[in-house]
């Protein structure tokens, strides 16, 4: 029996949450992928021209399916070697075998002639060998018996039991589909037993009450689709964007893509099919922000906007079936976003009858962090953050941020907030807006970002200083009371804030540093810190630096870039991006790894020595050194990093020279003071961009 299949399993299940289909789909691939390899039947071909197994997972709500292509029929046979007792106790004198021989042989079931005598591996003397060959078996009786296992040993995180059953998994299992090649692999699961057939979308069975039967692995995915069901997320997904694109073209609009949220239509409908919308012009007086939200979180639409970014009145929603001929889907998604929008308008007119501000001293009923008080408390704390901050920038927008402090936290306390959290910032920049508050309303409706790392910065100056005084706040605070992110455990997302502390100086090139400004707050922190301040600073600066190494490597920089700028300062950010740029400009001019050799070879030298920080230059005797020092008056006074880098440069070749001619710690007192000087001179004109042993 020979050549190969391909093997189709698929679960059918009740309606599994979407955050589940994905991890069990990789999962159960890994597990596979585990065991026809434990098994031999993963194995590279002989024939690179020969296709190996390959696996595809496949999931919609209701399936959870894997498909390995190119599975050997029949698992190879295999071999096994027993080592035996040692070849004097198996042979007489007269090389007949002995008893203890007799019984080696018979244990492993061959005659005494197939036991051969070597040495193996760690033996010190030649022993009985013998060489067993297992018959391989029929893949698809190997695959029966290890299914139920393989699908019982799935992890969910909330697993469940349904009647009497001892089986527990994420939903019932209604059906299991089994096809190695155009057998069926027979097995049961959970009192569900293996067959050629399966079950499309709950609309196609009303017209069509008989299962769907699969022949082969290969008609699978399109006998599915003709029942209702495209089984591919990534199919889903793609078509769903087209559909997108195309129905918002048609009316000379544009959608609002959301790609969370098309992903998470692609992982909630089992059939791809998207219907445009409309809802009353009326409606468009409410904030754009608010109806992007309104239909994203309680309709999973998406909005449609004209080329000027103005919203239309159409929306975009999934229909979950093949076809909607009497328009019943569109006309229930306009009826139930009609009510929807009627709450948001509202709730918009009902914040609006007071003034944002006012809701300030509501802010102390509503608690940050236990430790460090209410929302108003840290009102207060990001003020007197962003003052300072203002004084170092622009103090210019000290008054115009100060108002922005006070009241950014406000509209944590309006009932739009109330109703969609993730608008918050948003709606007290709009509701500022409409009170005229034009010098503070895009800093406060900005002043969440960046959110994440692909998210941007607030477009204004005052919106950067506005969000590095809460992130600061947020960080340093949490730190001085004990919260600090450790592993994989970060529940207030400090890490997040953190990297946006450093994204805004590092973008808006503000030559402050961060260090100062955690000083700062941990200052304006004040007796709500817990830890010692000396603790809390040595925690921040860990926790800091490592923020900016991983911007210097999201800023592309090379690794001996990044590993020698950052051990010669890195708090300063302008300064940091200056010296990384100068450097990277010369990374591939090959005379910088002589440097480097020669920085180390420096450091070793000076190592447990205490230099004088001048020395007398008639004191030097050969050729090689003096021209070293005549080179030192002109890196001391380089005037930027670039020329520096330039003059190091040229240091290469007389490094090189001065090493291999000059005996630095010679016997002559007053000699060996000098040489060690000059080398104390020239590495501090080193550190002035880069510790150059670490360019490697």
């Amino acid at each position: 029996m020979s050549g190969t299949r391909t093997f189709l399993l698929e679960l059918h299940c009740e309606e599994i949450p979407a955050r589940f289909l994905e991890p069990l789909t990789a999962e159960l691939e890994l597990k596979l992928s585990e065991w026809l390899k434990a098994n031999q039947l993963d194995l590279a071909a002989e024939d690179d021209n020969e296709a190996t197994s390959f696996s595809i997972g496949l999931y919609s709500p209701r399936k959870l399916t894997w498909e390995v292509l190119n599975v050997p029929v029949q698992q190879p046979d295999q071999t096994e070697t027993q080592v035996g007792p040692p070849q004097k106790m198996c042979l007489d004198a007269e090389g007949q075998p002995t008893q203890t021989g007799l019984k080696f042989a018979e244990k492993w079931g061959v005659d005494f002639a197939a036991v051969r005598f070597e040495q193996p591996a760690g033996k010190k003397e030649p022993c009985a060998v013998v060489t067993l060959t297992k018959k391989g078996r029929p893949t698809k009786d190997l695959l029966a018996e290890a299914m139920p296992g393989l699908i019982t040993s799935l992890h969910v995180p909330k697993a469940m039991r349904w009647g009497n059953s001892e089986f527990e998994f994420v939903r019932p299992i209604r059906n299991v589909l089994c096809l190695f090649g155009e057998e069926v692999v027979d097995f049961t699961v959970d009192g569900v037993r293996s067959s050629n057939s399966t079950w499309g979308h709950r609309l196609h069975h009303m017209a069509n009450p008989a299962p769907v039967e699969i022949q082969r692995p290969e008609d699978y995915e399109a006998a599915l689709e003709k029942a209702g069901v495209v089984v591919s997320f990534d199919q889903r997904r793609t078509r769903m964007e087209a559909q997108l694109h195309n129905l918002a073209k048609a009316i000379d609009g544009r959608v609002v893509m959301d790609e969370e949220l098309l992903d998470t239509l692609a992982e909630i409908v089992e059939f791809p099919m998207i219907v445009r919308g409309e809802f009353p012009k009326e409606f468009l007086e409410l904030p754009k922000e608010v109806l992007v939200t309104s239909l994203k979180e309680h309709q999973k639409s998406f909005c449609i906007e004209d080329a000027k970014g103005e919203l239309l009145p159409f929306f975009l929603a999934a229909a979950n079936r093949m076809d909607d001929p009497a328009g019943f889907v569109k006309a229930g998604n306009e009826w139930v976003l009609k009510a929807r929008l009627y709450d948001a308008r509202f709730f918009f007119a009902e914040d609006r009858k007071s003034k944002l501000e006012l809701r300030l001293d509501k802010l102390n009923s509503l608690t940050f962090q236990r430790d460090l008080g209410t929302y108003r408390e840290k009102s207060i704390r990001i003020r007197d953050i962003a003052d300072a901050v203002a004084r170092k920038i622009d103090p210019g927008m000290i008054d115009d941020l100060r108002g922005a402090a006070m009241v950014c936290k406000c509209d944590l306390r309006t009932l739009m907030v109330g109703e969609f959290p993730e608008l918050q910032g948003v709606m007290g920049g709009e509701y500022l807006r409409l009170e005229g508050k034009t010098n503070i309303w895009l800093a406060v409706k900005e002043h969440y970002h960046p959110t994440s790392a692909d998210d941007g910065l607030p477009s204004t100056p005052m919106g950067s200083a506005l969000a590095l005084a809460d992130k600061l706040d947020t960080v340093v605070g949490c730190f001085a009371v004990g919260i600090i992110p450790s592993g994989s455990k970060d529940p207030l997302a400090l890490r997040r804030a953190g990297q946006g502390v450093v994204r805004i100086l590092w973008e808006q090139a503000w030559a402050v540093d961060v260090m100062e400004l955690a000083r700062i707050a941990l200052g304006v922190v004040g007796a709500k810190a817990t830890k010692p301040e000396s603790d809390t600073l040595q925690a921040l600066e860990s926790f800091f630096r490592d923020r900016v190494a991983y911007q210097l490597e999201q800023a592309g920089y090379a690794g001996p870039v990044r590993r020698s700028a950052l051990p010669v300062g890195w708090s300063n950010l302008v300064d940091l991006k200056a010296r990384c740029e100068a450097l990277a400009a010369f990374a591939e001019d090959p005379r910088f790894a002589s440097l480097a050799q020669s920085a180390k070879r420096i450091g070793n030298i000076l190592k447990d020595e205490a230099p004088a920080e001048t020395f007398e230059s008639t004191v030097l005797k050969q050729a090689e050194e003096k021209a070293l020092a005549a080179r030192l008056a002109a890196l001391e006074s380089a005037p930027d990093t670039t020329t520096l880098l330039t003059t190091l440069a040229e240091l290469a070749q007389p490094l090189e020279a001065f090493f291999t001619a000059v005996m630095v710690k010679c016997e002559d007192a007053a000699l060996r003071a000098a040489r060690l000087s000059l080398l104390h001179r020239l590495r501090l004109a080193f550190l002035r961009v880069a510790d150059f042993s670490q360019w490697q």
